[in-house]
């Protein structure tokens, strides 16, 4: 079963520092200095050290060549000017990292807007430059020939207009029922087909489960690897999705046999964006868990709800316990 509740990790908070963006204003002084000697020596000496320009060719390895390349290219710009703009740095540990909008202002009077972003790390005791990147602030529509979206809005609200509205997952009382599936023994059928036919699997399978669960009006709302959690407005619909899924998939990939397993619950959830979450859905998860290859395991509120139906087989009754919740669960397969 594919996990859906890793526990959180901690993650150390990076922290703004004025260190460093004192250290980036510092360079610019020196490079406008002409200082080469001095610049040398805030940038790593060794190999890893990488900064990288406009031109394709400018790509930079090690401080000591950049920092002669560096010299080269001021000499070349003549009575340029340069110009920082609003430096932002933070730090996290012994690595920091800046960025910055400076321009440069050529002897004619033209002005070249760039981009600097600038990776630091403590070497032999000192904040020194291991990755520099400068470039020049340039169209998309002059770059790849169209106009790419840049506004965080628009972004915003391409996202909010191409998200599933999942209101209609729920039933008008804003019940739900939750599917989780996933392949039975998938590592095994990975090592069988390599890594290429696997894939291929995957897009074939992944393509039954998307089919199946829009024709029995149910959302995919998540997948990862070969696991699929589904939402559905009725535990009828789910049902039939989960039997007609399985059948479909049973079939077999060019003659390989396949077998999923899933898991149903249905019940009240926290709705939010385009997710669910809570008791019902970690139940459902749970449940999913403990079902075979070819099997689907219905709670004892999905049948509950579709036993009056007569439309659907149940085998008998089994009685479980799910991993972090408490108490047992009675769990029916279903047949057909």
């Amino acid at each position: 079963m594919a996990a859906f509740f890793a526990a959180p990790t901690a993650v150390p908070d990076a922290a703004p520092s004025e260190e460093l963006r004192a250290l980036l204003g510092r360079i610019y002084a020196t490079w406008m200095e002409r200082d080469f000697e001095t610049l040398r020596e805030m940038f790593s000496p060794g190999a890893h050290a990488l900064a990288i320009g406009t031109a394709p060719d400018e790509w930079f390895i090690g401080g000591g060549h950049i920092v002669d390349m560096w010299a080269v290219q001021t000499r070349e710009l003549g009575d340029a000017r340069f110009e920082a703009g609003t430096i932002t740095a933070h730090a996290l540990g012994n690595v920091g990292w800046a960025s910055d909008r400076p321009r440069i202002v050529l002897p004619d009077g033209n002005v070249v807007e760039l981009r600097v972003t600038v990776v630091f790390a403590i070497e032999r005791g000192h904040w020194r430059v291991v990755q520099w990147h400068a470039s020049v602030a340039q169209g998309n529509e002059d770059t790849v020939g169209q106009v790419l979206t840049t506004s965080l809005e628009r972004v915003e609200r391409s996202v909010r207009d191409d998200r599933p509205d999942l209101r209609a997952g729920t039933a008008p009382d804003g019940t739900v029922t939750i599917l989780f599936s996933d392949i039975e023994s998938s590592t095994v059928l990975m090592e069988r087909l390599g890594d290429i036919e696997w894939l291929r699997m995957l897009a074939w399978h992944d393509g039954i489960v998307k089919d199946t669960t829009g024709e029995h009006r149910g959302f995919v709302v998540k997948s990862q690897g070969d696991g699929f959690m589904l939402a559905f407005p009725s535990s009828a619909y789910a049902l039939r999705a989960c039997v007609t899924m399985r059948d479909r998939i049973a079939a077999g990939y060019n003659g390989l046999p396949i077998r999923i397993r899933m898991g149903l619950h249905a019940g009240e959830t926290i709705r939010r964006d385009d997710d669910f979450y809570g008791r019902t859905v970690v139940i459902a998860a749970r449940i999913s868990a403990l079902a075979l290859g070819g099997e689907i395991l219905a709670s004892d509120l999905v049948y509950a709800l579709a036993r009056g139906l007569g439309t659907f087989r149940f085998g008998e009754r089994r009685t479980a316990t799910l991993k972090g919740l408490e108490g047992s669960f009675d769990v029916y397969p279903v047949l057909g």
